[in-house]
């Protein structure tokens, strides 16, 4: 109970949905070994796997709230991507497994004990149904200030891996009635197969804007607008080199070069950084670095700060 209390209000909602999981982990292995039920075997396996990746994603959510140090100077602001790239990326991997084994079940269908399996199916699904909303609640209701809002891509993977879950295990109940009512064992094994696919398409977008952010890729439109503000500054006269990165879901770390008359005085040129670090934190900028520079360093086709440029010609920095 200590320890619980030193948690964030994130952490304690994923230890409480890890808890769950390993419960339906142990009923759903034991009962689908007795039954003979592959269907209850492999969610008890997904939901192992969703144990792990919410381990990860519960030190994610530690790490991501450490403060910087010497050696780690933006702290651990990475982790939360890292940690939605990684399960993002095991939830795919599983459910191209389930959509191969669905297929080959109904190739080779085999039957099982009906009522064993949509029981305990149940008892899954009601588990796998709360742990989702635990999860996506907060997603859409945050509580308080400090929590993180509800687009974090981090909570949002494990509430997919929780859907995904409570799917899987409404798609056992289905095909475990069906096996009593009718005896067509391949109704589980279509719906696993649909249910797969759809959980795929959401996983894979998750792949796609965390695997952006930790390859450092820029939003074009962002740039230019933060660009515009910069240069809507009477004293720019030019501005280049402009970098933006988006380490985490609300962060946006944005640097470029200024062109400023060199004769302005150094008070003067802090007023101009103040005043666009100003409108640019407004514009959404959450981590901003301008460097000013006079006409020497304008630029003409041969910039002399441009650090990628002189790394070609072999220059180290």
């Amino acid at each position: 109970m200590n320890v619980l209390k030193h948690l964030s209000p994130d952490q304690r909602r994923v230890a409480l949905v890890i808890a769950l999981n390993i419960a339906i982990v142990i009923i759903e292995s034991t009962v689908g070994v007795i039954s003979g039920s592959l269907a209850l075997l492999s969610d008890a396996w997904h939901n192992l796997s969703d144990v792990l990746a919410l381990v990860v994603t519960a030190i994610a959510l530690g790490l991501g709230k450490r403060p910087a140090s010497a050696t780690m100077t933006y702290g651990y602001v990475r982790s939360e991507m890292m940690a939605t790239f990684i399960n993002a990326g095991f939830l795919s991997l599983l459910m191209i497994w389930v959509a191969a084994e669905a297929l080959n079940r109904l190739i080779h269908p085999m039957p099982v004990d009906g009522w064993l399996t949509m029981i305990t199916a149940a008892i899954a699904l009601i588990v796998n149904s709360a742990s989702a909303v635990i999860l996506g609640g907060h997603l859409h209701h945050p509580h308080h200030e400090d929590e993180t809002p509800h687009h974090d891509l981090n909570v949002r993977a494990a509430f997919w891996h929780m859907a995904s879950d409570a799917l899987l295990s409404l798609a056992v109940v289905l095909g475990g009635g069906a096996m009593i009512l009718w005896g067509v064992p391949w109704v589980d094994s279509s719906l696993s197969l649909l249910f797969a696919g759809v959980i795929l398409m959401a996983s894979g977008k998750l792949i796609a804007q965390s695997f952006a952010s930790l390859m450092d890729k820029s939003d074009p439109e962002r740039i230019a607008g933060f660009s515009s503000i910069i240069t809507a500054h009477p004293s720019v006269m030019e501005v280049h080199d402009l970098h933006l990165i988006h380490p985490a879901t609300h962060q946006h770390y944005f640097s470029a070069h200024i062109v400023l008359d060199e004769n302005l005085q150094l008070k003067e040129i802090e007023m101009i950084i103040e005043r666009l670090r100003h409108d640019l934190a407004h514009a959404g900028a959450t981590h901003i670095l301008l460097q000013p520079e006079t006409l020497k360093y304008r630029d003409n086709g041969h910039n002399h700060c441009n650090g990628h440029t002189e790394h070609h010609h072999g220059h180290t920095e």
